[in-house]
């Protein structure tokens, strides 16, 4: 597993502009799923496409969804836990509200709180692993397509 880390919002937007696109014919460099938890345990989603837009999730994804998953997989080799982690936050991000990578700053400040922290982790598996052991904490992976 990967070491993690701890950045608040402002440290997460700057981020997010560093790697996005910088003309209409680039790509971005890493792309950011961010899951703003919530006490109950449940999470929201924001997905950062550096390379294209950000979408906002108007779904909350419950843990014992994230647990039926987790037991789904358990007995798999840890690549294809990988894999198949990636595709359900990918089915989960199918729908949901359409913002340009220029409002990256209204968006966090309409989603997320001031003063929120987020834990970075390195692939989709270990976001959800993350969430578990941490419920109602705001998590964010830090990928590369």
């Amino acid at each position: 597993m990967s070491d993690k880390r701890i950045i608040d919002r402002e440290e997460l937007i700057h981020l997010i502009k560093i790697n996005s696109r910088k003309s209409e014919n680039e790509e971005g460099d890493l792309d950011y799923d961010v899951f703003v938890g919530f006490h109950d345990g449940t999470y929201e989603g924001i997905e950062v496409d550096t390379s294209y837009h950000i979408l906002v999730r108007n779904e909350f994804l419950p843990m014992s969804q994230i647990n039926e998953f987790l037991e789904i997989w358990d007995d798999e080799h840890l690549e294809k836990k990988q894999e198949s982690s990636t595709w359900f936050i990918s089915d989960y991000f199918s729908d949901g509200n359409v913002y340009e990578l220029e409002d990256v700053e209204r968006v966090f400040s309409e989603y997320t709180v001031e003063g929120d922290e987020f834990i970075v982790v390195n692939s989709h598996y270990e976001l959800l692993k993350t969430m578990v052991e941490n419920p109602g904490k705001s998590i964010v992976v830090e990928w590369s397509r």
